[in-house]
């Protein structure tokens, strides 16, 4: 589907419902309304790739969650042998915290503080985060966080107190709780 003009959201929701439902493979281009763009690719229904401007997949979430309106064109490709990304399920959930648009199954799994596994989407944005904070050694703390606890906001306290510069981790906390504040931690 190909839209010429700024739709509601709510018809991106359908249209990813749609390619995920159908294990459809192909490209999704998005335009926001603030006029960035994001590049989506499925492989069989799975989410394989995620780029935005910055290439972090925590922009392109950011950008999609907090604009109202967007254009957008799908185009079937070929497989892709890349792995999934993050499972199309909390991709949604992250792009609509509410879950106001996107209608899922009740046995779907959602994000929360208390049911958070290694390949979570929410390890890999605090990850992303503490990189910009900490540099390389984000990735070990960021694993000893989620195995001293799966409580995101323990989590978040945690990297924070490894940061060494005071300043570094106030910023970060404010940083991940900004980012973390529909999950109510």
């Amino acid at each position: 589907m190909a839209s010429s003009q700024f739709v509601p959201k709510v018809k991106l929701f359908q249209q990813l419902d749609e390619i995920v439902r159908n294990q459809e493979t192909g490209f999704l281009t998005i335009l926001t309304d603030s006029n960035r763009s994001v590049l989506l690719r499925f492989s069989t229904g799975r989410l394989t790739r995620l780029h935005c401007r910055s290439k972090e997949a925590g922009e392109a979430i950011q950008v999609l969650a907090e604009c109202a309106l967007v254009k957008y064109t799908y185009a079937s490709a070929p497989e892709d042998s890349e792995p999934e990304l993050m499972p199309a399920e909390s991709f949604l959930q992250l792009i609509d915290p509410g879950g106001s648009h996107f209608n899922v199954d009740s046995d779907t799994p959602f994000v929360s503080s208390s049911n958070i596994s290694a390949s979570d989407p929410v390890k890999a944005q605090l990850l992303e985060i503490a990189t910009e904070y900490i540099g390389i050694v984000a990735e070990m703390i960021v694993d000893e966080a989620f195995e001293a606890s799966d409580d995101v906001g323990r989590v978040i306290d945690y990297i924070g107190n490894a940061i060494p510069d005071v300043n570094q981790s106030k910023a970060f906390r404010r940083a991940a709780l900004e980012h973390f504040t529909s999950f109510n931690i």
